[in-house]
């Protein structure tokens, strides 16, 4: 059975769903942060959380008012019609579904993303940034699986509807606090220090327009 500390972070998780709003709100008062809805799903939620924005992911959540007051900015297909929910002056970003035609246009497009998001925080992508953003979201999609393979908490005694909620927590959280969520969970000691692959000697935006193309064309993210 899940021990008390597990239960109190699925209580929280359920909290946050029920009510973003002031997760989101007491996150932008806590840090001094934006927060920037993604009304189409966000693929590279790193970019934005470098540059210390949050991404709010609401692609497939309904979202109320006090949701919708809350976001600084917005970002979704260019393609598509805008919704009226979010008529109003607030900076936009156009990220299109795909395909890609060709790896540097991919890179070309993350790169006005983090400038757009540098801009709006005040706090430009740095390659150090870029490269913690990806720990942190790499570590949750980790948890993610870990808690879908052992199917729900460490011995599989969470129920299904709490389960939900504690993924879907993650649509209004940094992953860095959704992460403790799922280890407090799943009972997984999480690193004292972080690990440094190899590749971090690279372009982060680089790793990161691979990884979009790749995944836009059916294969492994």
């Amino acid at each position: 059975m899940l021990g008390p500390g597990a239960w109190e972070a699925v209580r929280f998780a359920s909290r946050v769903v029920a009510d973003p709003a002031h997760a989101v709100g007491l996150w932008r008062a806590v840090t001094g942060g934006k927060a920037a809805g993604c009304l189409s799903p966000m693929p590279v939620p790193e970019i934005l959380h470098a540059a210390g924005v949050l991404p709010v992911q609401l692609a497939d959540e309904p979202f109320s008012r006090a949701v919708r007051s809350l976001m600084d900015a917005w970002i979704s297909d260019p393609n598509r019609t805008p919704s009226n929910d979010i008529a109003g002056e607030k900076p936009r970003f156009g990220f299109p579904a795909g395909p890609f035609p060709d790896p540097a246009s991919t890179l070309d497009l993350l790169e006005s993303l983090a400038e757009w998001a540098g801009f709006l925080s005040g706090r430009p992508p740095t390659a150090d940034s870029l490269w913690k953003s990806i720990r942190a979201f790499r570590e949750r999609e980790d948890l993610l699986r870990l808690l879908q393979d052992r199917g729900g908490g460490w011995d599989r005694s969470l129920p299904e509807g709490d389960a939900a909620d504690l993924v879907r927590a993650g649509s209004f959280l940094p992953p860095e606090s959704h992460s403790r969520l799922l280890a407090t969970v799943l009972r997984f000691s999480r690193p004292a220090e972080p690990v440094y692959p190899e590749e971090e000697k690279g372009d982060p935006l680089l790793v990161l327009s691979l990884r979009l193309k790749m995944s836009r064309a059916g294969g492994e993210p």
